[in-house]
Formats: structure tokens, C-alpha cells, sequence
């Protein structure tokens, strides 16, 4: 375990002492493990705010739950794209997209979106038939009709997993492996941190800033045959439905709680406050 401390300050006043990893900043293993992946090495400061987004994500019990966690809110480029939970399904960006460090990714609305590799009917992760969850965290508050995050197996539809976070009517759509529509509820605002779920055969929510503004009964069907995208729509292969937000944040894995959901929204937000990006 990694140890920082101040070279100017005794440990007790050390800038770098966090409440959540203990009175000497110690680094967790999963954080470690995330540092060697970074081509560009982290900050200290970097590091805590990192590690104390996973530390929180650990008490919680969502980080178990998580197949993929992604910051693009990150430093560089290379951070934005990995997957903070295992060096498998870190993103690839395709098309036209714009990466602003500490902000996140931006897509053209046309052509750009970020690819993830993970295919929820052979991943065999943590995302299943009956308990999943989709996450982003938007910074652009716009009216638009292209897809936030999702996969669906065919145009038909089938096998359908996907958010749109506020149309031209003002709606949020969302759907989490199913051939129906879908739900909607009222959204004002495109921005801050969306999550669907998925609790039971026929229990679905949508969530903004940690707090429930739908639920449904549409009963699940299939999970999608083909790989999730972030900032677009992959319809049995093909991608459209661009979306042209800048995205911070994104991840996908099994069912989690209200109070999960809760604590990962915050946790969130301390780390994109730390960076300047909330």
C-alpha cells in the first residue's frame, strides 16, 4: 500500500490526508492498479481524488457490482479511456469525438461515439437478464435525441438497453433488456448523473443525482447481442443515433440499490468538484 505524505508537512497536517482511506492517505490496491495502466503517471493529488472515488464506491458495495467504470473526466486521453474496474472494455473512441481533459468526452452528433467491447449476452460479468444498470454523467444541459448510452440486438426491437436524458419534449427515455418502448419521465435537464435499472423480471427506475424520477413494470426479455456504446445507439452493428453531449463519467454492471445509487452519485460529484468540473 502506497503511502503519501507531505515532504514539508508532518503527517497530521499533510495536504493529502483523506478522512475516507485513513489518517495516512494509504492508497487501495484497486487504485494502484489503475495508476500502472496510465501511460501518464497520476498526480498525488490526482491519486487521492481517485482513490477516494473507489474507496467510496467499495463501502458502498457498488464497486463489486460494476463490469465497467469509466472517468473521461480524466488528466489525459489514455486515463479517460480505461476501465477503472479491470484492464478489459476500456473505451475506444470512433468517429468524431473531442476529448477536453478534466471534462470529458464530446461526440459530433454524427459520427463520433466511445466503444466499450461489452456485449451483455457472452460478457458473463455482473450485468444479467434481471439485474443491471446503465450509468452516465452528463455536462450539457440540451435538448437532444440522440441515444446517452445503449445497445439493442435489432432495429425491431429486441434486446434493447438504452437512455436518452431529455428530448425535444422535454422526456427522458429509458429501456434495460427489453423489446417494449420503454419508459419515460419528465426531465428539465440533460445534465448531472443518469442511471437505469434493472431490479427484477419486471422492475425497472430511472435516476437522476441519486434520486428516483421513474419506475416501471416492463418485463424483461433479452439482453442485447451486440457491444454497448457511449454517446450513440449499436443496433445489431450499425451505430447511430449520435448524441453530441460531453460525458464525464459512464458504467454498466448488475442491479443496484437506491442508497447505491445514492452514494455513487456523490461520489461522483466530489471527484468532478476536485477536478473543477462541478
Amino acid at each position: 500500500m502506497t503511502v503519501l505524505r507531505s515532504p514539508l508537512r508532518s503527517p497530521l497536517r499533510s495536504p493529502l490526508y483523506s478522512p475516507l482511506v485513513g489518517k495516512w492517505g494509504g492508497i487501495v490496491p484497486a487504485a494502484e492498479a489503475l495508476f500502472a495502466r496510465f501511460t501518464t503517471p497520476a498526480t498525488d493529488a490526482r491519486k487521492l481524488l481517485i482513490n477516494n472515488r473507489i474507496v467510496a464506491a467499495q463501502a458502498s458495495g457498488a464497486w463489486a457490482l460494476r463490469d465497467a467504470f469509466y472517468i473521461m473526466a480524466a488528466a489525459t486521453a489514455q486515463a479517460g479511456q480505461r476501465n477503472w474496474k479491470a484492464d478489459t472494455f476500456n473505451l475506444t473512441p470512433t468517429g468524431t469525438i473531442a476529448f477536453e481533459a478534466d471534462r470529458g468526452y464530446t461526440g459530433d452528433g454524427s459520427t463520433g461515439y466511445l466503444a466499450t467491447g461489452f456485449t451483455p449476452s457472452t460478457a458473463g460479468g455482473n450485468y444479467a437478464l434481471d439485474s443491471a444498470h446503465l450509468s452516465v454523467w452528463s455536462r450539457t444541459n440540451a435538448q437532444h435525441a440522440g441515444v446517452a448510452i445503449g445497445a439493442r440486438t435489432s432495429g425491431a426491437p429486441t434486446g434493447q438497453s438504452l437512455m436518452i436524458l431529455r428530448s425535444a419534449t422535454d422526456t427522458a427515455s429509458y429501456r434495460i433488456n427489453q423489446n417494449v418502448s420503454g419508459a419515460t419521465a419528465a426531465s428539465l435537464d440533460g445534465s448531472g448523473s443518469f442511471v437505469a435499472r434493472r431490479s427484477g423480471s419486471g422492475a425497472t427506475a430511472l435516476f437522476r443525482n441519486g434520486a428516483s424520477i421513474d419506475t416501471n413494470a416492463d418485463v424483461s426479455t433479452s439482453l442485447s447481442a451486440v457491444a454497448v456504446t457511449i454517446g450513440a445507439l449499436n443496433t445489431a452493428g450499425v451505430i447511430g443515433s449520435f448524441n453530441n453531449y460531453q460525458f464525464a463519467s459512464a458504467g454498466f454492471g448488475g442491479n443496484l440499490t437506491d442508497a447505491q445509487i445514492l452514494a455513487e452519485y456523490n461520489a461522483d460529484l466530489a471527484y468532478l468538484q476536485g477536478v473543477g468540473a462541478a
